[in-house]
């Protein structure tokens, strides 16, 4: 598996924005929602070079139609999996099992949660989706 570089946390947020636009992801929208979801307000200069070192790490291309857009070339699932499997195998040596005991420990499931979890661990153990799948 390929291993990208690590992302900044400012990085990181503002891929997730680049996510969240799709193909709307001007550096203006970008800047935009820094502000409005994330509380974070950056001078536009800061933002360009954070969306540069998004494209220099091949997290995003640019298209130029009268204005940039940056497009995703990362998808979002992926990269949260790669970064779920780096967790687990830098904090808990691998054990899946201990890293879903430490989340569980530190957060309060609902039901409905508590089941899709059972059902993924099925999913896991047996190969099989319950729906016969």
């Amino acid at each position: 598996m390929y291993e990208r570089c690590a992302l900044s946390e400012c990085e990181l947020v503002t891929m997730r924005c680049v996510w969240n636009l799709k193909e709307r992801a001007t550096a203006f929208n970008v800047i935009n929602m820094l502000a409005e979801d994330y509380g974070m307000q950056y001078k536009e200069t800061t933002v360009y070079t954070f969306l540069k070192k998004l494209r220099e790490k091949g997290f995003v291309e640019t298209r130029r139609q009268g204005v940039t857009y940056y497009i995703p070339l990362v998808d979002e699932e992926s990269y949260k999996k790669e970064m779920a499997k780096k967790l687990v195998n830098f904090w808990f040596n691998g054990d899946a099992a201990g890293a879903l005991k430490a989340v569980a420990e530190g957060e309060h499931l609902t039901r409905k949660q508590a089941r899709e979890v059972r059902a993924t661990l099925d999913v896991c153990v047996t190969g099989k989706n319950p729906d016969g799948e």
